[in-house]
């Protein structure tokens, strides 16, 4: 009996131990494919940006170095890009729908991930600050209020029809959306005068600083990763969980409110949550005038 016994359990433990063996190498191995899919392909066609086609690598090593560089910075940069993934339902569909209404080729879609990450919170150096990295007086511009009550950078829907009204007014000047692109990153006028001093007529064959030489680079490296990523996004939102969702809203318009935390509380609003849908809003009252603020259902 004590023999029988023991030679159960042997054949018990066994198998427990080749059931662990047999989860555990699923399991890694499950995981192995899903961090294998984020390696990125390299495109292997020719590159283009905004309908113009780059210079071909065979005979430009400069231009396959440039679009190397910021490749490899992209697609292995995991932490950044698994946010911006997570942050693309925030606002890409109307990114997306101001571009088509505006004229303007989708591949402008890009540019404010470049410029901020898609963050709500980037302010940089020169006080360029949200998704567009808008400076104050390029803001005022285009009919943004920048004071200090009210920055309506951080306006979403606003600060977005804004920047179609800035990218078209380029476009006018210089009627090359490559061009636009690296004016948006660089000073007004910047790229022009290098234009005529160069004695060029595209981006490409620009000698420029080190930030605007790179930009474009790091457009096209955002664009062909999330172009890659669109391919294997089942296995790569498995690492993500999900992707934040943009809440139901609902807009009221109001007029001056003497106190917010006062009028939130007046009607079951919860403050939290009115300042961060409406980070433009930045004291605790609305001057004399009619705003439209965002509230969730």
């Amino acid at each position: 009996m004590n023999f029988l016994t023991k030679y159960f359990n042997i054949i018990f433990i066994s198998l427990i131990a080749l059931f662990i063996i047999v989860f555990v190498n699923y399991k890694i191995d499950k995981v192995y494919n899903i961090w294998n899919s984020i390696i990125f392909s390299y495109p292997t066609k020719i590159l283009d940006f905004a309908w113009e086609k780059l210079p071909n690598f065979q005979t430009n090593y400069l231009i396959k170095e440039r679009f190397d560089k910021e490749f490899l910075n992209t697609s292995y940069n995991l932490y950044q890009f698994l946010l911006y993934i997570k942050r693309l339902p925030l606002y890409m569909p109307f990114i997306e729908e101001q571009l088509e209404k505006n004229n303007i080729p989708n591949d402008f879609k890009y540019l404010p991930i470049a410029e901020s990450a898609l963050r709500n919170d980037v302010v940089s150096s020169a006080w360029a600050s949200w998704i567009w990295q808008f400076m104050p007086d390029t803001a005022k511009e285009y009919w943004l209020i920048v004071n200090n009550e009210i920055d309506e950078r951080y306006n979403f829907k606003k600060s977005t029809i804004a920047a179609m009204k800035y990218l078209n007014h380029i476009h006018d000047v210089l009627w090359n959306w490559t061009l636009v692109a690296a004016w948006y990153n660089m000073w007004q006028n910047w790229i022009k005068n290098a234009l005529i001093k160069q004695n060029v007529d595209n981006y490409y064959d620009l000698y420029l600083n080190e930030e605007t030489s790179r930009y474009i680079f790091r457009i096209l490296a955002i664009k062909y990763v999330l172009k890659d990523y669109e391919l294997k996004k089942d296995k790569i939102n498995q690492l993500i969980w999900w992707q934040y969702q943009k809440p139901n809203i609902t807009t009221i318009k109001v007029w001056k409110i003497d106190d917010l935390k006062k009028r939130a509380l007046e009607n079951w609003y919860d403050y939290q949550i009115i300042k961060n849908l409406n980070m433009w809003i930045l004291k605790d009252y609305l001057p004399n005038w009619e705003w439209e603020i965002d509230l969730i259902k």
